[in-house]
């Protein structure tokens, strides 16, 4: 029983064992794929995109057909697409010399104006201010803040936005001056503060009754005093028209009842630059023709390179020459390209030729390439174009700039390839074409020429050459040449040799290895009667 149970314990372990070897080796199958597949896919998320190229449509020389370059170039943009060193742009943008979707300009943060810093210097002085006043510090000091503060605001208005900021700084000053036994000076603040904005108000909870009372005074005395209207009007339409930080309307626009005293105006628009001035309002109407400009704006003014202009340097090749290296950067940053990819097939007497030129968009420099050769017939397309696009490849890292006119291009240099295909090609009569429609030519008669005697054969001539010294002797019969070999040079002798010798060493090492046989301590002795 107990041998029964181990059995079936080494079975069950067996079976253990088996399926786990199994599991391993199905995780690891499915897991192989993983860096190619779903891990692959991660990780391609994760990397930068592609470097953007436009292929310029390839260009022709000799007698290449139109459909055999296309076919090249084709190959070539697939072979680029399914590649990971570069992104092939769709020809339609090559074409049109236009992005699919336009281009995101970088828009660079403006540094700051003087008038910006300034503004931003009175913000904090009335702050300072404020917190010294309510800490209780010296009235002259925090006086002195806010004179600074409301100086700032007043020089800087035409980039003020927020006038409440000069407001307060009014009021703050009221406050101070009637601390300093100055209600003549307070009143004058407050007076600022209502022509600018005619609702203020003071906090009755926390403003003292003297300022509540100067404020009141300069109300009236404000509202006594005939008011003003003025009109505004600009050169662009459209402008947004401010008057003392309000809105009142597009330009042109009037900004009715002005309380006396100084008001800023202010002309806004989109890409134009601050503009503003000063009206001093005393009962009168007046005018302002507001003169803005817009602003010039170097990333919005650009020239666009037509599609055209870059396609002909596929026929000149004039890769060296400065005009190309220009227009070839605004035309690669206008379709959002890093590289421009230029090729031109042409024809040798045994081959089709692909010269490549990369040109980079960054460093302004057109990389030559070394050619392939094709089969004429395009038997060997997908290899060649794999050794094309290797070569491309190659050019991203190393670069032999292109510094003259290439060869393929130059119309003295051709002919001058290949000079044994072109000694092969003269030493070939040309083909004699024969015109279809020219009359036919009389096939000549056939000449029989007299068929020569012939010559008496002389009698055969005895030689007495040795047939050991002729080496030609062994030929002139049948004889079997085994039975003159001596019998070192046969087969046989060596064979049963070889055969004596094995069994001779099978025997003796059995005889070696061979176990005693055991003794068993008595002797059996038979009689045979």
């Amino acid at each position: 029983m107990s041998r029964t149970w181990a059995m079936v314990e080494k079975d069950v372990a067996l079976r253990c064992v088996a399926q786990i070897l199994l599991l391993t080796f199905t995780t690891t199958a499915f897991l192989m794929p993983l860096p190619h597949g779903l891990a692959g896919s991660q990780a391609f998320a994760q990397e930068p995109e592609r470097p953007a190229v436009g292929i310029v449509p390839f260009a022709r020389k000799g007698e290449v057909g139109v459909l055999a370059a296309a076919r090249i170039e084709e190959y070539l943009r697939q072979m680029l697409s399914a590649g990971d060193a570069l992104r092939p742009l769709p020809a339609k943008v090559i074409d049109s010399g236009k992005p699919l979707t336009p281009i995101q300009k970088e828009v660079k943060e403006k540094p700051q104006t003087p008038a910006q810093k300034a503004l931003e210097r009175a913000d904090t002085l009335s702050v300072t201010a404020r917190t010294m006043v309510e800490e209780n510090e010296d009235p002259n000091d925090t006086m002195k803040l806010l004179k600074a503060a409301a100086q700032r605001y007043e020089d800087n208005f035409v980039e003020l936005v927020d006038f409440t900021k000069l407001v307060d700084v009014y009021a703050q000053a009221a406050a101070v001056s009637l601390k300093l036994n100055d209600a003549k000076g307070a009143k004058e603040w407050l007076e600022k503060a209502v022509v600018l904005q005619p609702t203020f108000v003071v906090d009755t909870r926390k403003a003292s009754k003297p300022l509540q009372q100067a404020l009141t005074a300069a109300r009236q005395g404000l509202a006594d005093k005939e008011g003003a209207n003025l009109s505004i009007d600009c050169p662009l339409a459209g402008a947004d028209v401010f008057v003392d930080g309000v809105k009142v309307g597009n330009c042109p626009s009037v900004a009715k009842d002005l309380l006396q005293g100084t008001h800023y105006v202010q002309v806004r628009k989109p890409g134009a630059l601050p503009w503003g001035q000063v009206f001093a309002a005393k009962g009168k109407d007046g005018s302002i023709n507001a003169n803005i400009k817009m602003e010039e704006d170097p990333t919005s003014i650009g020239m666009t390179v037509p599609a055209e202009d870059i396609k002909a340097f596929a026929g000149s090749g004039n890769f060296h020459e400065k005009i190309f290296k220009n227009m070839a950067a605004m035309f690669s940053k206008q379709i959002g390209a890093q590289y421009l990819l230029y090729g031109v097939v042409s024809k040798s007497a045994r081959s089709l030729e692909l010269h490549l030129f990369l040109y980079h968009a960054k460093t302004k420099r057109a990389c030559a390439m070394d050619k392939v050769d094709y089969q004429p017939t395009l038997g060997d397309l997908q290899m060649k174009t794999l050794d094309a696009e290797g070569r491309v490849r190659a050019a991203l890292t190393t670069c032999k700039e292109v510094d003259a006119l290439p060869a393929v291009f130059d119309a003295s240099a051709e002919g001058k390839g290949d000079a044994a295909a072109v000694a092969v090609v003269a030493a070939e009569p040309p083909p004699v074409q024969e015109d279809e429609t020219a009359a036919p030519k009389p096939t000549p008669k056939p000449v029989i020429k007299p068929e020569p005697k012939a010559k008496p054969t002389p009698p055969p001539i005895e030689t007495t050459l040795d047939a050991e010294a002729d080496p030609y002797a062994g030929l002139l019969h049948d004889e079997d040449e085994t039975a003159k070999k001596p019998w070192y040079k046969k087969w046989w002798p060596w064979t049963i040799g070889g055969v004596v010798l094995v069994g001779a060493g099978a025997a003796i090492i059995y005889a070696a290895t061979r176990q005693p046989a055991p003794a068993t301590g008595f002797t059996a002795v038979g009689v045979i009667p």
